[in-house]
């Protein structure tokens, strides 16, 4: 197992892959193959340019500032304009245009690499949907002695078969998990403090931008000093798999 990673915002680095007269589109990939074989993440930034494709990924991504769009559809003729904050997921098999004016954000993919191959031209099982970040209802979790947390959940099974993503507050709470999943997140505002390690003497404190690898079985505290945290687990029904299974009794009855 892979331990928790922590890539500070101001560390990365963004190769170039697209650069022409109409714009450049950057990436920095954070988690690969080499340390998940679940999700795939990182930064991308797209500026005046656009890119077209058919994705063989979910993707799931929230906007970290500029101006993000998506154009799906037929001959493209939906677009999804995202500003910070906003959320976007998009299925396996989606065909799109990524562009963008000075967008900076935030992606989680499954299958991780470069995923498998599409077969036929098979339509996706959703939709591209948008979050906006100016419409999401937080639900508390739990009060605790001078402090609070908060979540927001937006991909879910009832939307995607594979990562899920949720959006969670945490201000002056401490909160003892352990991960049953795999999961990726970021950072979006205030101090999203997150302790491992023996007696959670591991302190990351991710601000605006940073990133959080924790994988599946990771003992942690979340901790925040107004901390806004999205994060991307795998798998997205990750309770319903958690449940212990009732045996059936036996022998059968009879009637």
């Amino acid at each position: 197992m892979t331990e928790a990673l922590y890539f500070k915002s101001d560390d990365m680095v963004f190769a170039q892959t697209q650069s022409d007269a109409s714009g450049s589109a950057r990436f920095c990939q954070l988690v690969g193959p080499e340390i998940s074989k679940t999700i795939d993440a990182g930064v991308a930034i797209y500026d005046g340019c656009s890119i077209e494709c058919r994705v063989n990924y979910d993707e799931t991504a929230v906007v970290l500032g500029g101006t993000f769009r998506i154009l799906t559809g037929e001959n493209y003729s939906r677009g999804i304009e995202a500003n910070f904050g906003d959320v976007i997921w998009l299925t396996r098999g989606t065909r799109l245009k990524y562009q963008g004016d000075k967008a900076k954000v935030f992606y989680a993919r499954h299958p991780g690499g470069t995923g498998s191959a599409l077969i036929g031209e098979e339509k996706p099982a959703t939709d591209v949907y948008h979050f906006r970040s100016t419409d999401m209802i937080y639900s508390q979790m739990q009060i605790y002695s001078g402090g609070y947390a908060s979540t927001c959940s937006l991909v879910t099974p009832e939307i995607s078969k594979s990562l899920g993503a949720t959006i969670a507050t945490f201000n002056g709470s401490s909160v003892d998990w352990t991960t049953e999943y795999d999961q990726i997140s970021v950072a979006l505002g205030g101090v999203m403090r997150i302790r491992t390690g023996k007696n959670y003497s591991h302190a990351m404190d991710a601000r605006l931008g940073d990133v959080v690898w924790l994988p599946k079985g990771t003992p942690l505290k979340y901790e925040g000093e107004r901390g806004i945290m999205f994060f991307v687990p795998y798998p997205v029904d990750w309770r319903l798999r958690s449940q212990p299974v009732r045996p059936k009794p036996w022998p059968p009855s009879v009637r």
